[in-house]
């Protein structure tokens, strides 16, 4: 410390050479000061930097009165860059002393409290301390409930986050009634097609496929595909996950018929949005062959997978060939041509899909041919050849 004030008062005496008054040093930066050089260190993700800067506010501030709101400004920003540094403990323990502070200075029913302990919950959940998130979040739910009253947004959302946390918990049994609940209460305060109502209506899907309630599964999904249907429109991509659990509870409880016009309509969906030769239609593909071959249709099974097979073929192909143009352009055609011969490789059987493609790698392959024979000739008069034991050469 010493040496950094000798060092700091030379410099200061160099800079002041020549002028008849020094100069006054430089301000001491205050909390807001480092508070902003904070934040733009974390804007450009420097959390290292960020947190030493939020860290010397936070020195600064225990020497400020207790009842100031600096300390809870400064102790929030430490929660936040640590949870993004990933180091949850140690930022549910500056957010801990945040929720304190407000508790002291404020009262314990001020409501921002439960926005903190919302934001303790989350950083459980990082931590996988899934019973203290699930009495954290009851203490929650029962401020929500004090300020507001039973039907309400803010006791719904509650609910579906104790859902959240029971299926991370593996207690897919409480989920199912925490969403029965939510739905409940959205759908008394606002309707049936309330647009809030998506998100846990697939997630009881997802829970009641867990149990193996396929009945309840298709109930929830159909529920939510009515909403989604009017919302977002028949052929848009947010459909998707509510048309494939759909399709599955429908499979679940062996109602082939109504589960087949909704795996195509999943396949259509997918075709729609990412087109007909990506990697996540031959999954949809394999799923519809899956439910093919448990009817023992499995000419109609073949067919599906052969489809996802092409797909995948088309893109491995397509992916060697384009390392192979890049190796080309470096100059470097030995590997080039291995890589585009692999390709080929990988296009055989024929298939309609990569028709192109493969004629496309074929042509390229020839144009290397006369290059390979001419080396090849060279290779021999390259190397002198080595006589016979006991032979002249």
């Amino acid at each position: 410390m010493v040496a950094r004030c000798l060092l700091l008062a030379s410099l200061w005496c160099r800079l002041a050479a020549g002028q008849d008054t020094p100069p006054s040093p430089p301000p001491a930066p205050d909390i807001p000061a480092l508070l902003h050089a904070g934040d733009t260190l974390y804007l450009k993700g420097d959390y290292e930097a960020a947190r030493l800067a939020f860290l010397q506010a936070w020195d600064l501030a225990q020497s400020a009165p207790p009842e100031d709101p600096a300390r809870y400004d400064v102790l929030k920003k430490l929660a936040a860059i640590r949870a993004a540094a990933g180091d949850f403990a140690d930022a549910n323990g500056y957010l801990q002393s945040a929720i304190e502070w407000r508790e002291t200075n404020l009262g314990k029913d001020d409501p921002r409290i439960a926005d903190d302990l919302l934001e303790s919950v989350s950083l459980l959940r990082g931590l996988k301390d899934y019973g203290h998130a699930l009495a954290v979040m009851s203490q929650v739910m029962g401020m929500h409930m004090k300020a507001s009253k039973f039907l309400s947004v803010e006791v719904a959302d509650d609910f579906s986050r104790f859902a959240q946390i029971q299926m991370e918990y593996q207690k897919p049994e409480d989920a199912a009634g925490s969403l029965q609940t939510a739905v409940s209460i959205r759908t008394q305060m606002n309707g049936p097609f309330d647009p809030s109502l998506i998100y846990d209506l697939d997630r009881q899907g997802t829970v009641y496929i867990a149990l193996r309630q396929y009945d309840k599964a298709e109930e929830a999904y159909r529920h939510g595909l009515v909403i989604r249907d009017s919302l977002y429109g028949r052929d848009s991509a947010d459909l998707i996950s509510t048309v494939d659990g759909l399709a599955y509870a429908c499979f679940g409880q062996k109602k082939y018929d109504l589960a087949e016009p909704i795996y195509q309509r999943l396949i259509a969906l997918w075709i729609k949005s990412v087109g007909p030769e990506h990697p996540v239609v031959a999954m949809a593909l394999d799923k519809v062959s899956t439910f093919y071959a448990d009817q023992k249709k499995f000419d109609q099974a073949r067919e599906a997978s052969d489809r996802a097979t092409a797909i995948r073929t088309n893109f491995l192909a397509a992916g060697l060939t384009q390392q192979a143009t890049e190796q080309l352009a470096e100059g470097n055609k030995p590997d080039a041509l291995a890589l585009y011969q692999r390709a080929l490789k990988v296009m055989d059987p024929p298939d309609p899909l990569y028709d192109q493609l493969r004629a496309d790698t074929e042509n390229i392959v020839k144009s290397f041919a006369p290059a390979t024979v001419k080396l090849q000739k060279k290779a021999p008069s390259a190397t002198p050849s080595t006589p016979a034991p006991g032979k002249k050469p």
